[in-house]
């Protein structure tokens, strides 16, 4: 099983470094870009189709038989929750402002938890992966969180959306802000999860979000030694959900805000 998974995790990393190429491409000519809007601050683009269209290519050549879940096109699992989870862009409006912070999501789940992740963020050149019991790396070298014991250490990750009661982020910063804590906006809910496996940040909040936004983010954390909420029981895409994943040493501390 766990050749398996290696071999799994070497085909995810080489796949998403390529389609980030293609993205990264198209960001650098973004006056080319088709857009159209999903919903609130939900915007999909010629590039995330693209994208997901050759990242699914590219998995049918090695593994024919897999069930593939993406974000633009089929959105739920065929059969089970064994699949390929793919996200093309995380953050298309940073990608779309001409931002940095966004990146080409790809997971692999056997029974809807994650057990291969390959997260690359093509501006800054960084590739994420990790696989489960095989630890967390970045760009070949290993990573772990943040040894922080108080919240007053660094900086928390929080999303918003008009999925998730909008006011719960605004009580959640206010929550976090008065115990003695700072926040920022990364923009992209599975980089946000990659800065805090990498001990960059000390956690990072979503109040709603998909699977393919979370799962793979979520294996890195807790390959890199921190904790995060439960993984979602289906890959459905109407299973939206709040995550929160950080540092041991502030768990006690940010676990209550969430």
């Amino acid at each position: 099983m766990a050749d398996t998974l290696e071999a799994r995790c070497r085909t995810a990393c080489e796949i998403v470094r390529e389609a980030g190429a293609l993205a990264l491409a198209a960001f650098r000519d973004r006056d080319s870009l088709s857009v159209q809007t999903k919903g609130t601050q939900d915007w999909v683009t010629n590039v995330d189709l693209e994208v997901e269209a050759l990242i699914r290519e590219r998995l049918r050549r090695v593994y024919p038989r897999d069930v593939i879940v993406g974000e633009e096109t089929a959105h739920d699992p065929s059969s089970g929750n064994t699949a390929w989870v793919i996200d093309p862009v995380d953050g298309t409006t940073c990608f779309m402002l001409g931002l940095p912070q966004w990146c080409v999501v790809l997971t692999y789940t056997v029974d809807a938890e994650p057990v291969v992740s390959a997260i690359f963020a093509p501006v800054m050149d960084e590739l994420y992966h990790a696989t489960k019991d095989g630890g967390a790396f970045l760009n070949e070298t290993p990573i772990r969180v943040a040894d922080a014991t108080t919240i007053g250490a660094g900086l928390i990750s929080v999303g918003a959306n008009e999925h998730g009661e909008p006011h719960k982020s605004g009580t959640f910063i206010g929550n976090l802000v008065a115990d003695g804590g700072m926040y920022i906006r990364v923009g992209a809910c599975a980089l946000g999860l990659c800065y805090v496996a990498a001990g960059r940040l000390l956690a990072a909040y979503e109040p709603k979000v998909s699977p393919w936004d979370d799962l793979a983010g979520m294996l890195l954390v807790r390959e890199a030694g921190g904790k995060t909420n439960a993984f979602a029981p289906t890959l459905a895409s109407a299973n939206k959900r709040p995550v929160l994943a950080g540092a041991p040493g502030i768990w006690n501390a940010v676990s209550p805000l969430y």
